[in-house]
């Protein structure tokens, strides 16, 4: 069975960047967020929405949550370089 979609703290913030996006990956980033919350879409099919892998919607979401993102930066560098933080 699949997760309940999150993020409804950060719903209208998206709804608002889906209306004034500049550049295709805000308004990724925003769709990613508003069609699973506003419409029930799955994972699956907001990445076909979005024109995206299935993992990408989850990668365009975190967009929305900047604590978790600037984390998850961290991370990362740590792995790629091969170290610790």
């Amino acid at each position: 069975m699949a997760r309940p979609a999150r993020g409804a703290e950060v719903l209208e913030m998206a709804r608002e960047m889906v209306a004034r996006a500049t550049t295709i990956e805000q308004l990724r980033q925003a769709q990613a967020v508003v069609l699973p919350l506003d419409f029930g879409l799955s994972m699956e099919q907001t990445a076909a929405a979005i024109g995206r892998r299935r993992s990408g919607p989850v990668g365009c979401a975190t967009a929305f949550w900047p604590a978790r993102s600037s984390a998850m930066a961290s991370a990362s560098a740590a792995v790629a370089g091969g170290g610790r933080t």
